[in-house]
C-alpha cells in the first residue's frame, strides 16, 4: 500500500479502485470499495490534513456508483454533497444524503456508504482520539467510550449545522492559500478544536445530554426561567414587558445576558423557535391539510407577507417549497 500518512497537500485524480480505497483508507481508516464500475472509476479528491488534530478537509468525487463498508473506521467520516446524492444503511435504517443534508459516519457499527456516480461532496474526517480530547476538555473528565452521532445532518432545520458547513465551504475556497503557509502549524489547533467544539455543540450525538447539563449549569436561574417561559408560551402574545416582569432584572442587563449565552436577543430566540415549529409541521405529512396562513397565525405571524420572508432567510425557501418536499418524500 503506498503510504499518504505524512502528507499535508492530499491531491490525486485516478481511474484505479485499489489507488482510491487505499488513499482513503489511510484518511478514514480501514474500509473496503466496492465497484461494479472499477474500469470507469474516475476518482478526484482535493483535500489538505491539518497538521496537529490530523483533521483532513476535502473535496471528493468517485465518478461510479460504489458502495464503501465500514467495519473499523477509527475516525469520524462527515460530508455533504455539493451535487448528486449519497445514503448510508445502519442498524436496518437508511439515511438520504443531498446539498441539504449531511451524513455523519461513526465509529461505531458495520454501515454501507452508497454514493451515486455524479456525487461530487465536501468530506471531513476528525480521528477518534481527537474526538475524544476535544470532548474531554469541554466536561472536563477522560473519555474512554465511543462517541456516537446522529447520522443525519439536517441544514434547513438546523442554523448551527449550516454554519459548520459554511465555514467548512469558506475553508475549501481558500484551501490552496494554505498549503506551505509557514503559519499553518501556529494556527491550526485552534481551528480544529473551533471545528470539533462546534460540532459536538450542535450535533446530537450520545454525550448531547452531558453537554447541555454543563451549559446550563453556568446560566443565571433567570435567563433559564425566560428561555422556559418563551418556548412554553410560544402560541401566546409575548411582549418585552412580560419577559421582564419573568426575569426581573433591567432590560439591558437581561438583553446582555440572553445575547452572552444564546447569542441572540429573546424575542428574536422567540421568533427563530417559532419558525422552526412551523417548518416542523409543514415538513410532517400528518399536517398536510393544514394550511400555511393557519399556521402562521398560530405561531404569532400576524402578517403573512413578512411571515414568508422571515421564514425565506432563515430556511432558504419558501414555506410552501418545503409542504411540497415532505408531500413528494
Amino acid at each position: 500500500m503506498q503510504s499518504f500518512s505524512q502528507h499535508t497537500d492530499l491531491k490525486h485524480n485516478t481511474k484505479q479502485a485499489d489507488f482510491a480505497q487505499n488513499l482513503m483508507s489511510s484518511i478514514c481508516g480501514d474500509h473496503r470499495l466496492e465497484t461494479t464500475y472499477r474500469d470507469t472509476l474516475d476518482f478526484q479528491y482535493d483535500g489538505l490534513r491539518l497538521p496537529k488534530k490530523q483533521m483532513t478537509i476535502g473535496c471528493i468525487q468517485y465518478g461510479a456508483n460504489v458502495a464503501i463498508n465500514i467495519a473499523n473506521l477509527k475516525a469520524y467520516s462527515i460530508s455533504l454533497p455539493i451535487h448528486g446524492r449519497q445514503s448510508l444503511a445502519i442498524r436496518g435504517e437508511q439515511y438520504q444524503s443531498d446539498q441539504q443534508s449531511g451524513l455523519i459516519v461513526s465509529n461505531n457499527d458495520f454501515q454501507d456508504l452508497f454514493i451515486d456516480k455524479d456525487c461530487k461532496k465536501f468530506q471531513v474526517v476528525i480521528p477518534e482520539k481527537s474526538m475524544q480530547s476535544v470532548l474531554a476538555d469541554l466536561l472536563n473528565r477522560p473519555i474512554n467510550d465511543s462517541i456516537i452521532f446522529n447520522p443525519r445532518m439536517d441544514l434547513n432545520h438546523d442554523q448551527m449545522i449550516a454554519a459548520w458547513w459554511s465555514n467548512i465551504q469558506n475553508f475549501m475556497l481558500v484551501k490552496s492559500q494554505y498549503i506551505g503557509f509557514y503559519g499553518l502549524q501556529m494556527f491550526s489547533e485552534d481551528y480544529e478544536n473551533f471545528l470539533i467544539k462546534a460540532l459536538l455543540l450542535s450535533q446530537e450525538n450520545n454525550f448531547s445530554a452531558a453537554l447541555r447539563d454543563i451549559a446550563h449549569q453556568n446560566e443565571p436561574p433567570h435567563i433559564r426561567k425566560v428561555k422556559q417561559f418563551l418556548i412554553e408560551h410560544a402560541h401566546e402574545n409575548i411582549t418585552v414587558e412580560m419577559i421582564l416582569n419573568i426575569a426581573s432584572v433591567s432590560k439591558t442587563k437581561l438583553y446582555e445576558q440572553f445575547q452572552h449565552h444564546y447569542g441572540t436577543s429573546p424575542m428574536a430566540f422567540l421568533k427563530k423557535y417559532r419558525l422552526q415549529q412551523i417548518y416542523k409541521a409543514l415538513s410532517l405529512t400528518t399536517t398536510q391539510d393544514v394550511s400555511i396562513s393557519t399556521l402562521a397565525y398560530r405561531w404569532g405571524f400576524t402578517h403573512l407577507s413578512r411571515f414568508s420572508q422571515e421564514y425565506r432567510d432563515e430556511f432558504g425557501e419558501n414555506p410552501s417549497e418545503t409542504k411540497a418536499k415532505s408531500i413528494l418524500n
